[in-house]
């Protein structure tokens, strides 16, 4: 208890000396002890302690439902985009079909708000009055095909990709889809903050099928449809099971068994061509929506379609359609309550539909081929460190020890940008319809999808644009990727100091080669297939430990009521645990014995861990929160930071021991898994 005190007087008289230093140099401030909320002692929340001054100095913008680090750098890449797109925009020069132009036009038609108010849906029209125009079921199940290449929802996902027990080879895969809310449970719960919102959702319904010209009020028709399919949906803890979403069966055979969906006039309007064997991922999900077809009118299943035609578009036509989706989707959702400004609306949608010719261009002017070499040689020390680390388990046997560092030893890596661009030169775009850009850029993206039918797997493509602030694991590579844009502050520098970097991007490197490691990567092997490579005894032991990480995340309860669910944010806590760990032993073996001095009155061992509580600072909506405990897998913020720490010897050793508060754990039930 001392030493935590002590620490916190320090703090206290070493925020001038810090700022000063930081000024005089002009070098970019690798964590800010002005961050520090000093009142708070480490033991009781550690979070807040690192960066609970910032928290109060930073509240969520209006225009935002969460502000965080990922956020703040996101804002920073695209002030930078904009003026890459700002220069391209005034090159009137630019050929047809080059980059140049397209995202010159595509942006001109989205800001072209005059034009958008006199085209209203008129480039949307003819969707609506097609769905309008059918009679029988049958002509619904052709909607189910015809409408998915322009990005319109209907219960029928299907997808092109890698084989899980054939990672080489692509393969079709049907899921369950057909949701507007965020999750199932938006539909199911009888909590008062969701029946609310149901409420909210059918009058939204019925206001945006008014302004898209359709008759009557089909809100609670459309809801109660959506239900039916939010019963027979899994839940998103029984869809991370990977053998479980495994189901390879004959297409002939499983459209035999549906009475009432014909899949093949589905995959035919959706452009397939023939192919012998399907994944299904939920069996049951499809079985009860041959049920739901049948059961449900046509003039249901119409106004269902409609619905889901004018929610796909809503932000490319008229500004009352596009408030009156904000105002549900962003604001009663999310907790949002301004509109970002139009320039930074349109550039989201050219980001999302033009990223890699976008990508090309930022990472030409703002990324370093210096970054890309230190980031490189940072993911050897990690995984030399998780070398280690697996040797010296107590748990696994030598058997599964031996085929787990092959598995290691196997990982593949990029960082940066592709070694090859994709050629975007056949997607059609015009300066003078929005709505037909948007239908361009899906059907471009969707008919790059079908290619890949019957075709090896190309392992050199990227799941993320270079400026895209975030970093994955793909387990059919057995792959860590990190693009550009996270590859910045706060994540990283090349000149912060190595406890700092460690902290934030080495702790993100971990982090992605424990997601080879966690409760699903795991059951893939080294060469990216779905295969059970443990020993029935090692797996055993791994599930118990994964299970008792679970039990501590459902402890957490950010709000009234509701709590952190272990089972499904399981792979990104074991990740977190894991990128923590490994990213503390590839520090500590850069440094060799050679330890630095303090800085700004910080230990090495002190600044990892504010630089590890850096990059997850941040503040949050009550309505965003709770989207995310429903719909997403990972932790809230605060969380990812704590969770990990509590099961971590150094983390005791750098701030004191704790014997109470939010960081207290008792020794004998401290996790180490990797």
């Amino acid at each position: 208890m001392k030493k935590i005190i002590v620490l916190a007087a320090a703090i206290a008289t070493i925020y001038s000396c810090s700022s000063s230093k930081n000024k005089s140099d002009n070098k970019p401030v690798a964590f800010d002890v002005n961050n520090i909320d000093a009142s708070v002692n480490p033991c009781d929340n550690f979070y807040s302690y690192a960066i609970g001054n910032w928290q109060k100095l930073n509240p969520v913008p209006e225009t935002e439902s969460r502000w965080m680090a990922f956020n703040i750098l996101y804002e920073e890449n695209r002030q930078k985009l904009l003026k890459i797109i700002d220069k391209v925009s005034a090159d009137k020069s630019a050929k047809k079909g080059s980059d140049a132009q397209m995202i010159r036009d595509f942006y001109a038609s989205g800001m072209d708000t005059l034009g958008l108010e006199k085209r209203g849906l008129a480039d949307v029209q003819e969707i609506l009055n097609e769905i309008n125009l059918a009679e029988r079921k049958e002509d619904i199940i052709h909607l189910f095909g015809e409408l998915a290449p322009m990005g319109i929802g209907t219960p029928m996902g299907f997808y092109i990709g890698a084989d899980d027990k054939n990672s080489t080879m692509n393969a079709v895969f049907a899921s369950q889809s057909g949701l507007s809310l965020p999750d199932r449970d938006y539909y199911l719960s009888e909590d008062k903050k969701f029946v609310d919102i149901r409420t909210a959702y059918v009058k939204h319904i019925n206001n945006m099928m008014k302004l898209g010209g359709a008759k009557g009020t089909p809100g609670q028709a459309i809801v109660d449809l959506e239900t039916k399919l939010a019963e027979i949906s899994w839940t998103r803890t029984e869809r991370r099971d990977p053998n479980k979403t495994y189901n390879k069966m004959v297409l002939a055979d499983w459209d035999k068994s549906l009475a009432n969906i014909d899949v093949a006039v589905v995959l035919k309007t959706r452009g397939f061509g023939p192919f012998k064997d399907i994944i299904v991922s939920e069996p049951s999900f499809f079985t009860g929506l041959d049920e739901v077809v049948e059961t449900t009118s046509v003039a249901d299943w119409k106004a269902y379609l409609t619905w889901k035609a004018l929610n796909s578009f809503a932000n490319f036509t008229t500004s009352a359609i596009e408030k009156e989706d904000f105002a549900f989707y962003a604001t009663t959702l999310r907790g949002t309550k301004e509109m970002k400004p139009r320039n930074e609306r349109v550039f989201n949608v050219v980001n999302g539909s033009l990223g890699e010719p976008l990508g090309k261009l930022f990472v030409e002017q703002y990324f370093s081929e210096d970054s890309k070499q230190y980031l490189a040689t940072m993911i050897e020390n990690l995984r030399s460190a998780y070398k280690e680390s697996i040797v010296n388990l107590t748990w696994m046997s030598d058997e599964t020890k031996e085929k787990a560092l092959k598995k290691l030893n196997a990982f593949t890596y990029k960082v940066g940008y592709p070694d090859k661009w994709k050629d975007y030169s056949e997607m059609d775009i015009i300066p003078t319809s929005y709505v037909k850009n948007i239908i361009a850029a899906r059907k471009f993206g969707y008919q790059e999808m079908l290619n890949k039918l019957g075709k090896p797997v190309d392992k050199t493509e990227w799941g993320m644009t270079p400026q895209t602030v975030n970093a994955y694991y793909n387990s059919s590579n057995n792959e860590i990727v990190f693009p550009a844009g996270i590859l910045q502050p706060p994540f990283f520098h090349k000149n912060f100091d190595d406890a700092i970097n460690y902290g934030g991007i080495g702790a993100v490197i971990g982090h992605e080669f424990s997601h080879g490691f966690d409760d699903q990567g795991s059951k893939f092997d080294w060469d990216g297939n779905l295969n059970d490579w443990w020993s029935v005894e090692d797996r055993t032991k791994f599930d118990e430990l994964a299970q008792r990480l679970g039990k501590q995340y459902d402890g957490y309860s950010p709000v009234s009521d509701m709590h952190v669910d272990g089972a499904m944010t399981m792979g990104e806590n074991i990740a977190d645990l894991g990128g923590v760990t490994l990213a503390y032993a590839a520090l500590q073996k850069k440094y060799d014995g050679k330890m630095p001095a303090p800085i700004d009155g910080f230990t090495w061992q002190q600044r990892f861990f504010l630089g590890w509580a850096n990059v997850w600072k941040g503040n949050i909506k009550e309505e965003e929160l709770i989207n995310r405990l429903k719909s997403d897998v990972h932790s809230p913020a605060e969380f990812r930071v704590i969770g990990p720490l509590v099961n971590f010897g150094p983390y005791y050793e750098a701030f004191g021991s704790c014997d109470s508060g939010m960081m207290f754990k008792p020794a004998g039930d401290k996790i180490k898994i990797w």
